[in-house]
């Protein structure tokens, strides 16, 4: 019933005020003010497209929020009051800044589409996907426990030796799991060297870091990707834009009068 009664204010108000068409129609009454279609359509233009119509009646529902709480703030006097306008002179510098790096920096920017498939060209490496490991190890504290507990561990007993290592163990404890990429693991790079030599279900020898005596299993392997012009064109477009944004906003900031006069910050 709600829902209809909803749906029959809506098209009321299209009769009452006919300069409303269909394409910016009012959805929604607060307090006597109107929330036409076109303002929703505005909070929601950044969402991706599959997921806006799902986001909108979550808007709607912040807009509507807003509007009560602004409504309450105006009767309350808060346009009048000192806060309101120290914040409002700082939306002001915000809003007047974001206009003219939009619409005086931003047409400065020029791009075309050699020079986004040159970048990929040239950085292919950047957007490949290295091999992937899923890898877990024992590390011990010396040399002489780590390969007593390697002549126990095969394919079959390194879950079980390794589950019953304490993670507080002063001999030898257990690390878990992990996805890791060879040059972003954190680990010492003979774990790296051995473990990305590793196959999947295969166990390593002692390997000697300065963690300690690790013996490492493999669990799972996924190997690289690469990634073709078609897929990095958006992420490197975005890229160089904002490369030459910060170019040309450079070029102002170095023509600006600046001087600094408090010492501790030059």
């Amino acid at each position: 019933m709600f829902f209809l009664r909803s749906i029959f204010i809506v098209m009321a108000w299209c009769i009452i005020l006919p300069g409303i068409s269909m394409a910016d129609r009012v959805i929604a009454v607060v307090d006597g003010q109107q929330i036409m279609e076109s303002e929703l359509d505005e909070f929601s233009d950044k969402i991706p497209g599959p997921f806006k119509e799902a986001f909108k009646k979550q808007a709607l529902n912040k807009i509507i929020d807003a509007k009560v709480f602004y409504n309450l703030g105006v009767k309350d006097g808060l346009l009048n009051s000192e806060i309101y306008k120290k914040k409002l002179d700082k939306a002001r510098q915000i809003i007047v800044t974001d206009l003219f790096i939009e619409n005086k920096l931003k047409s400065r920017i020029k791009l075309t589409d050699k020079e986004i498939e040159d970048y990929y060209n040239q950085n292919k490496a950047k957007f490949n996907t290295g091999k992937k490991i899923l890898a877990g190890h024992i590390v011990a504290r010396n040399n002489d426990i780590a390969e007593t507990l390697g002549k126990k561990i095969n394919n079959d007993t390194f879950d079980k030796i390794a589950a019953g290592l304490g993670k507080d163990s002063g001999d030898a404890r257990y690390i878990t799991q992990s996805w890791m990429e060879k040059g972003k693991s954190r680990m010492p790079p003979e774990f790296e060297n051995e473990a990305f030599a590793l196959e999947k279900d295969e166990i390593s020898p002692v390997v000697q870091t300065k963690m300690g005596y690790h013996i490492i299993k493999v669990f799972d392997v996924k190997p690289g990707q690469e990634r073709s012009f078609a897929q990095m064109k958006e992420n490197i477009k975005a890229r160089l834009t904002q490369e030459k944004l910060n170019s040309i906003k450079q070029e102002y900031l170095n023509s600006a009068k600046v001087e600094i006069i408090a010492k501790e910050y030059q």
